[in-house]
């Protein structure tokens, strides 16, 4: 495969320690589906999944040859959010191994970077064990992050900071959606890939694979567990805004209530006419606010005496 060299997309090329080679391409060049077709003599089908941007996880197993199609975390200075996975599609036969991607993906940079110093995987079957763990273990640093994060939420929630918890739910919540809408699709590739009785994958490959769906198992049970608990913490949130809002307007339907009459009494001692009690009496003010107050201290006496507050 070293004519490949001189198309534009490219990547690098990888000797396999067993035999065989690895080529990465780029799928934003138009030669690429050129290259797979033409000279790679990969089935059309097969190169239509490796040249299509929008990908979901799958697995196509041929005689000669297997395709897999996986979504793996995202690299780069500006990366998107880790939940925003990008496709990375693999072809593994006898001799060879053909990868295809539109955005760097950690699992093929750490075996790029293994094969380079002479270590990595030494058959086809291998590397599709390799890269499988890889991503699994990449994933394992983001789901760890999202615990915590629900954790820290949690005591904010415990504590009725529910200012301070509101923006952090909505967007841990987010990233727990992205990560299950990108894992929950890979559950049947591994179960495939696993009980796939295949020449390209032997039983300590198959094993490893299984391994992988075991790890993947209990990721989307952490997951879906951290969804439960967001939820809960939602229901609670919505129950103590509820309580607040509702201790809220008490309070102003108490001073409403306490107010009520005494603006009734005050209109009634202010109007512009004869016959007014104490109009002429000294101390006519003193007594008006004798019996406003004397009446706020009966009506917040019945109020307590009927447990109204």
């Amino acid at each position: 495969m070293t004519d490949v060299k001189t198309s534009p997309g490219f990547l690098h090329l990888h000797a396999l320690n067993g035999g065989g080679e690895w080529l990465h391409m780029c799928i934003k060049h138009r030669e690429t589906s050129a290259y797979l077709m033409e000279v790679a003599m990969l089935d059309d089908l097969v190169v239509d999944a490796m040249i299509e941007e929008d990908t979901r996880s799958r697995v196509r197993v041929l005689d000669d040859g297997i395709m897999v199609l996986l979504k793996a975390m995202h690299v780069g200075q500006d990366m998107a959010r880790p939940e925003d996975m990008v496709s990375i599609r693999i072809w593994i036969d006898k001799t060879r191994v053909i990868t295809t991607r539109e955005a760097d993906v950690d699992p093929i940079l750490a075996l790029h970077q293994k094969l380079s110093a002479g270590a990595g995987p030494t058959t086809p079957g291998e590397f599709l064990a390799d890269l499988i763990e890889e991503h699994l273990d990449e994933v394992d640093d983001h789901i760890e992050e999202l615990e915590d994060a629900v954790n820290r939420i949690e005591g904010l929630v415990g504590t009725h900071q529910t200012e301070a918890a509101c923006p952090n739910m909505a967007q841990t919540q987010s990233r727990i959606s992205g990560f299950l809408r990108h894992l929950g699709p890979q559950k049947p590739v591994l179960e495939h890939l696993s009980r796939c009785k295949h020449s390209l994958l032997s039983e300590r490959e198959r094993t490893r694979i299984d391994d992988g769906l075991d790890q993947l198992l209990r990721y989307l049970e952490t997951l879906q567990n951290l969804r439960d608990r967001v939820d809960i913490l939602n229901d609670q949130v919505a129950r103590i805004q509820d309580r607040q809002l509702t201790r809220r307007s008490f309070v102003f339907s108490v001073v409403a209530t306490l107010f009520l009459p005494l603006g009734f009494i005050v209109s009634a001692f202010g109007v512009n006419l004869m016959g007014v009690p104490f109009e002429g009496h000294a101390n006519g003010f003193t007594i008006l606010m004798v019996i406003c107050l004397a009446l706020v201290a009966g009506m917040l006496v019945l109020f307590r005496w009927r447990k109204w507050f």
